[in-house]
């Protein structure tokens, strides 16, 4: 008797610890600007020492794994700090007039940030 009172108040026990735990929510991945944010049908932008163009994204609550896509393309993406990521762009992705999705994603946790344009005239 005394051995089922102990089981029911550790089981109790057990179920209030769980039901109080909640996962700890991620703050959500936010792109707040790219630059630049246009250029003109297959003219280069930002150069770089090889010649290739890059673009620029300020953030917010980026991680390791977090990188820009244009597109539907994933960039090789750099972190300069935990608010500024950069990644080169091959000339083929801004060749064509238009206008195209720029997002952030966490690889790790699939979070997809909010879009922005980015424009080829």
């Amino acid at each position: 008797m005394k051995i089922n009172k102990i089981v029911s108040g550790v089981i109790l026990l057990l179920i209030l610890v769980f039901v109080g735990c909640k996962k700890a929510e991620t703050p959500a991945l936010i792109l707040k600007e790219i630059g630049p944010s246009k250029t003109k049908e297959g003219v280069g932008f930002n150069p770089q020492a090889h010649g290739e163009s890059a673009i620029w994204a300020n953030a917010q609550n980026t991680t390791d794994t977090t990188v820009i896509i244009w597109g539907k393309t994933k960039l090789q993406t750099f972190s300069h700090n935990k608010d500024v990521l950069t990644a080169p762009v091959p000339k083929e992705l801004y060749d064509k007039t238009g206008r195209y999705d720029i997002y952030l994603l966490d690889t790790k946790t699939g979070a997809k940030s909010n879009t922005l344009i980015f424009t080829v005239q």
